[in-house]
C-alpha cells in the first residue's frame, strides 16, 4: 500500500472519528459498519508500521534484535569512555524531538526521549534516557536509568506515555479536550534536577558550531542539524543559568561515536554482507542467456552488450553482455520498515558479471584489462591509507599515487570524457560507515572539516571509488564505468576488511 493511500485512510478515518462531543463520537462508531472499521484500521496500522517514527524496531529476526541492542551496549562500555574523555565532556546531552527524525536514534535506541550520558571516572559512563522514550531503550538493557515522568493533562484517561491515535481510539477514549498546558511542558520534565545532582563542568549538546551541516545532496541520509531553537531554549531553561554556561557542541563525539566501530558492530555489517553476496549469486544463477529478460531478474541490475550498449527492462540478456548488479544501497536513515530490515546498519555490494559468448573460457581482453585497472586501483587505496593522518593528507597520497599508476585522478563522479580518451580515469570518496556525518572523509565531497579529522585506530569507512576504462573497440570516447563500494576498516596494519570484496569478475556460462 502507498503512503499516499495510507494518508488518505487515515485521514478519513479520522475525521470519522471527530464529531463534537463524546455521545456524537460514540452514535458515529456505531454507525460505522465493524467490518469497513476494521479494513481502515488494518490498512492505517500498516502505514504506521511502514513510516514508524517512535520504536525503531526493524523486522528483523529475534537474534539480530539481540545483536542490535549489544551494539548499543558495546558502543556505550567502549566507545564512549574513549571520546567523553578525548573531548574532556563530563556531559553528554543529546535531545531527540518525537517526529523529528534523528539518524542516532538507531544507535541510541529510540526516536525521541532526552539522552544523557554522564563521566563518574572509572572505566564506565553512566546512562539514562528521560522522557518519553520507546520500550526499545528498555528491551535493550544499554540504559542504566530510564525515567518516564507523569504528566497532567485534562483527561483522566489519557496515559502518560504517548500512544498512536488508533490505539487511543482503539481503547475507548476520545480526544481530550483544550487546556493550559502544551506539549511543551512535557519536554524536560526532571532534567534540571539531574544535571544539578550530577554537577558537570563540561557538558556537550547535539548542536552544530564549527563543523557546518550536511551538504545538499546527502540529506536526508545525514542526520539534522542538531537539537531545535526551541528544545534549546527548553534545555536551559530547565537546567539553568549556572549549567547553560556550561554547555559546548557535541559536533566532535558525534562524529567519533559513528565512525568508531566495536565488534559486535562488525560482526552485523559482516552478516549483512554475507546475505548480501548469496543474494546475488542467486540472481546470476536465474540468468539464461537468450531467454532471460532485465526486468525478469526483479533486481537492481544494469547491462551492456558487447558494443557497450545499455540493455534494461525487457530487452534479453545475450552471451557477451557485462552486468553490474547491486545489493544494499537503502541507506541507513530512512527506516522504512520494508526496504531495510537492519535499520541504520547497512552494507553495500557492487557485484559485476560477464555472460560468456559459446567457446569463451574467460572475458575477452578488453573487458579483462577493465577488470585489471579496478583492482589495480583497490590496491593502492589499501597499500596507502594510514591512520594516524588526516583525512586529507590520505586524499592528496592517495591522488598522487593514482596519477603515478598511469591513471587519472579526478574530483568528479559524473565522468564526461575529453582531455586524455585512452586513460582511465578514478575518482573516490572513502567515507565514514553508518548513518551519521560520513567523517571523516578521504575524497573531495563534503566541507572541507570531513578533512581535517585524523583517521583513528579502527576507523570505519566505506572503500568507494570508481574506475572509468577507455574502450576503443567500442568506439572512439567511449569507456566502461565501474563502482565499487565496500566496507572495511583502517588499523596499524593497514585497510581490513570484514567481508572479502569482489576479485573475480562473476562468468555466466
Amino acid at each position: 500500500m502507498s503512503t499516499s493511500r495510507a494518508l488518505c485512510i487515515f485521514v478519513l478515518f479520522i475525521v470519522s472519528l471527530t464529531p463534537l462531543d463524546g455521545v456524537a463520537q460514540a452514535e458515529s462508531m456505531e454507525e460505522t459498519s465493524t467490518q469497513e472499521r476494521d479494513l481502515m484500521l488494518e490498512e492505517l496500522a500498516a502505514m504506521l508500521e511502514e513510516i514508524h517514527m517512535e520504536v525503531p524496531r526493524p523486522p528483523a529476526s529475534d537474534e539480530t534484535i539481540a545483536l542490535m541492542h549489544r551494539i548499543r551496549r558495546d558502543k556505550f562500555d567502549q566507545i564512549l569512555p574513549q571520546i567523553m574523555r578525548e573531548r574532556k565532556i563530563d556531559m553528554w546531552i543529546h535531545v531527540v524531538r518525537e517526529g523529528d527524525f534523528d539518524p542516532m536514534g538507531y544507535l541510541l535506541g529510540s526516536n525521541e526521549g532526552v539522552f544523557i550520558f554522564t563521566d563518574h571516572g572509572g572505566d564506565r559512563i553512566e546512562r539514562a534516557v528521560i522522557g518519553n522514550s520507546s520500550t526499545f531503550v528498555d528491551e535493550s538493557g544499554a540504559y542504566d536509568i530510564i525515567i518516564r515522568p507523569e504528566v497532567e493533562v485534562p483527561l483522566t484517561a489519557f496515559p502518560g506515555a504517548r500512544m498512536f491515535l488508533v490505539d487511543f481510539y482503539l481503547s475507548g477514549q476520545a480526544e481530550w479536550p483544550g487546556g493550559p498546558k502544551t506539549e511543551l511542558d512535557f519536554r524536560f520534565p526532571g532534567v534540571g534536577e539531574f544535571v544539578a545532582e550530577r554537577d558537570p563542568k563540561r557538558i556537550a549538546v547535539n548542536y552544530l558550531e564549527e563543523l557546518g551541516s550536511a551538504v545538499l545532496y546527502e540529506i536526508p541520509r545525514l542526520r539534522p542539524d542538531g537539537i531545535s531553537h526551541t528544545d534549546f531554549n527548553l534545555l536551559t531553561r530547565a537546567i539553568g543559568e549556572k549549567y547553560t554556561g556550561r554547555i559546548v557542541s557535541a559536533e566532535y563525539l558525534e562524529v567519533d561515536f559513528m565512525a568508531r566501530p566495536v565488534a559486535s558492530e562488525i560482526e552485523l555489517y559482516t552478516m549483512i554482507r554475507a546475505e548480501l553476496d548469496v543474494r546475488i549469486a542467486a540472481v546470476l544463477d536465474r540468468i539464461e542467456p537468450g531467454v532471460t529478460r532485465v526486468e525478469d531478474l526483479d533486481f537492481e541490475v544494469s547491462a551492456i552488450d558487447s558494443n557497450g550498449r545499455p540493455r534494461g527492462g525487457e530487452d534479453v540478456i545475450q552471451r557477451g553482455d557485462f552486468m553490474h548488479l547491486v545489493d544494499g544501497h537503502q541507506s541507513g536513515g530512512f527506516m522504512m520498515r520494508d526496504a531495510w530490515k537492519y535499520g541504520n546498519y547497512h552494507e553495500c555490494l557492487d557485484s559485476y558479471a560477464y555472460v560468456l559468448r559459446e567457446g569463451e573460457a574467460e572475458p575477452p581482453p578488453h573487458i579483462q584489462r577493465a577488470w585489471n585497472d579496478a583492482l589495480a586501483v583497490r590496491k593502492i587505496i589499501e597499500d596507502n591509507v594510514k591512520i594516524g593522518r588526516t583525512a586529507g593528507d590520505n586524499f592528496e597520497i592517495l591522488k598522487q599515487k593514482i596519477d603515478e599508476a598511469g591513471f587519472i585522478y579526478i574530483d568528479r563522479q559524473d565522468i564526461v570524457r575529453t582531455p586524455h580518451p585512452d586513460k582511465t580515469w578514478v575518482p573516490i570518496d572513502l567515507h565514514a560507515a553508518g548513518a551519521g556525518i560520513y567523517a571523516p572523509r578521504i575524497g573531495p565531497l563534503g566541507p572541507d572539516w570531513q578533512r581535517e579529522i585524523e583517521l583513528p585506530m579502527y576507523h570505519h569507512f566505506y572503500l568507494e571509488y570508481w574506475v572509468d576504462v577507455a574502450m576503443p573497440e567500442w568506439g572512439e570516447g567511449e569507456s566502461l564505468n565501474m563502482r565499487f563500494h565496500d566496507g572495511a576498516m583502517v588499523t596499524d596494519k593497514g585497510v581490513e576488511y570484514f567481508f572479502p570484496p569482489p576479485t573475480e569478475l562473476a562468468l555466466i556460462q
